[in-house]
């Protein structure tokens, strides 16, 4: 569930890096908005990344068990 939650939250954050970053290019590219923008993108990426990597790798695991959680 949380590594679910990892790529909902990393696909939101990507999207509001964006948006701010779409937003503040009309107003004048300021160093501050880039940066700012780059970071939510930067960190949307990478949460996105982390999700699908550790729901790929939990899916691995439960094959490999035969669907039990404690390996045994």
């Amino acid at each position: 569930m949380g590594d679910k939650a990892r790529l909902v939250s990393g696909g939101v954050i990507l999207v509001l890096g964006v948006v701010i970053l779409w937003r503040t290019l009309p107003f004048g590219v300021t160093l501050q908005a880039i940066g700012v923008s780059l970071g939510f993108i930067g960190f949307g990426a990478y949460r996105l990344w982390l999700g699908y990597s550790r729901l790929k790798q939990w899916k691995k695991m439960r094959n490999e068990n035969g669907g039990r959680r404690d390996g045994i």
